[in-house]
Parts: structure tokens; sequence; C-alpha cells
């Protein structure tokens, strides 16, 4: 389940190279303006020319690999019947954001909003977590290590921004984000429950994993809002200072 909210990482990673793709652009990579009859086009080809430059990672524009993809914290929690516990990730790795795919890259450049579709193969997680709640009822307390893995994740993202008027130059900050996700085949394994309780662990293990489909989706708000909360913090407020929306799409 906590495999869930990594696969978000993944968008937040890649909204950056749509737009920091044009902040001063190394030689290697697309260009696309913004009235180019074929811009989703290009922006989709984009995708995939940068890719081994994103896995290795792009220091010129601040863009971290993506294979692994380390991510030092996060946090879970929720409160449905179904589920009803709060979680701390650390030390996340992330093995697999390399083999995204955009299906969609739209750029409505009148209105200034995106929309795109991606898809994920086969991710890998690893990390620590500390854990204490209910899980269908059942007690679930502990803390150790953790592996998760997802065959397949869809994810699809809409962003809507704005002009803001910095130094003397138009740039744009997020109105509303909205994210959604659907995964294949999670699975996950935790060691360490109730104080390395082998039998407990066992038995918790595998109720998890009989109930992992329908206990994700009572975790879908909640890692959709991560998704969300990445694209924008992550993304645009480390652009909107620096990168000049000419620079984006230019025109010409």
């Amino acid at each position: 389940m906590h495999l869930f909210s990594k696969s978000i990482l993944i968008f937040s990673v890649f909204f950056t190279i749509s737009e920091a793709v044009i902040h001063d652009l190394p030689s290697y990579f697309p260009r696309c303006k913004r009235y180019d009859p074929k811009l989703s086009e290009c922006l989709l080809k984009a995708t995939e020319t940068v890719k081994p430059y994103l896995i290795k990672g792009v220091p010129e524009l601040g863009v971290p690999a993506i294979e692994p993809y380390v991510i030092p914290e996060i946090t879970l929690e929720q409160g449905t019947q179904a589920l009803n516990f709060k979680a701390l990730l650390k030390n996340v790795v992330v093995k697999g954001l390399g083999s995204y795919k955009f299906s969609q890259f739209d750029f409505d450049v009148p209105n200034l909003q995106w929309f795109c579709k991606a898809t994920i193969d086969n991710m890998d997680l690893t990390g620590d977590y500390t854990v204490t709640g209910k899980i269908l009822l059942a007690p679930i307390e502990g803390k150790g290590k953790f592996v998760a893995g997802i065959a397949n994740s869809n994810i699809t993202a809409y962003q809507k921004v704005e002009y803001v008027k910095k130094r003397g130059k138009d740039y744009v900050r997020p109105v509303n984000t909205t994210t959604t996700i659907e995964v294949g085949g999670p699975k996950v394994h935790l060691d360490g429950l109730f104080d390395g309780n082998e039998e407990l662990n066992r038995v918790t293990n595998t109720v998890i994993n009989d109930n992992v489909n329908e206990l994700f989706e009572d975790l879908k708000p909640v890692i959709q809002q991560i998704i969300t909360n990445i694209v924008e913090q992550w993304l645009f407020r480390a652009l909107e200072d620096n990168v000049p929306f000419d620079k984006l799409y230019p025109v010409d």
C-alpha cells in the first residue's frame, strides 16, 4: 500500500521536464514552441528524448536522477472503516520510474492548462517504515523495513495556471491541480511488525496482500493529494521565481 504514494513521484519528475525543459536548455534537450500546431506531438516526443538524461539526472535544470529515485520521507494517514492508521516511510528508494511512457500531453496555451496521461511499469520500492492503527479492523503496529512493488500504474493529471508578473516578465503559478492514479498488481511486505513476532507478521502481511486492491481504493484520495502537492510544490514553486514563461514555451 505504501508503494502507491511512490508512483506518484514519477509524475512530478516528468512534469518538471515539460516545464524546465525550456529553461536555458542543454543542447541535447528538445524545444517545443507554444504556437506549434503539433505542440502535443512535440511534447510527447520530448518525453522520450529526455528519458535517458532524466534517468541519470540533469544538474543544469536541478532535476535529480530518477533511477533510483530517493524520497527522504512520506507520511500516510487514513481514517476510514477499512483503514485507520498512521504510517511514516523514510529513506524510500524507488526503482522503475525510467519505464514511464506518456500517451497524452496536451497544453491549452490560451487557457494555460495541461492535461497528461502516463503509465509506469514494474516499480519496486524499499525503505523504512513505522505504522500504528488498524487494517480491516485488525490491529497493525511495528517498525522495520518494507518491500513493495507495482506491476503497472496509470496516472492522469490536469493543471491550470495563471500569469504573475515578476521582474518585468510573465511567470506562471498553479491555480488548480488534480490527479488520478490506477495501479495493477500491487504487493507489499513489512518486516518487524508486532516487535518481530513472526506469526503475527506473516498473518498481517497475508491479510494486507489478500485485500490490497480494496485497501488501495480507500487510500486513493490520500495518494492523489500527495501527487498534487508534489506537482505544485516541487515543480512550480521551484520554477516560478526562476523561469519566465517565454523561456518555458517560446513563441518562435
